[in-house]
């Protein structure tokens, strides 16, 4: 028998394995439910302003990053590129836009010389 995560899930376990239940044999993916109204477009360049990302932001930006369609293209303008992601931990908004392929600019004119590339 497998170690489980919690006392209960040991004691289901004793009356779900003997019945032919196996414990945590796989993982799924999901995708979180929501809507995304970006901040600027042009073109497919969706451009998100931010000052900071508050608890959650960085897991939702994730899953939407991973959900645009064809040649779309979520991008951010921050504020401050080298503040901390959370107070007292390290890797910054930069850090973690770099680590998600995620492209990120500090000034809008970047943004626009970057959608005059195309």
């Amino acid at each position: 028998m497998t170690s489980k995560r919690s006392k209960f899930e040991e004691v289901c376990a004793d009356v779900l394995e003997p019945a032919g239940f196996v414990y945590e044999p796989l993982q799924l993916t999901y995708y979180m439910p929501g809507s995304y109204t970006p901040d600027f477009v042009l073109g497919d360049i969706l451009v998100e302003v931010k000052g900071w990302f508050r608890p959650g932001d960085t897991k939702k930006y994730k899953y939407i990053n991973e959900s645009l369609e064809g040649s779309q293209e979520l991008v951010f303008l921050l504020q401050s590129p080298q503040q901390r992601i959370r107070k007292g931990r390290p890797g910054t908004m930069a850090d973690w836009c770099a680590r998600h392929d995620i492209r990120w600019f500090a000034s809008p004119e970047e943004v626009v010389a970057y959608a005059n590339t195309d």
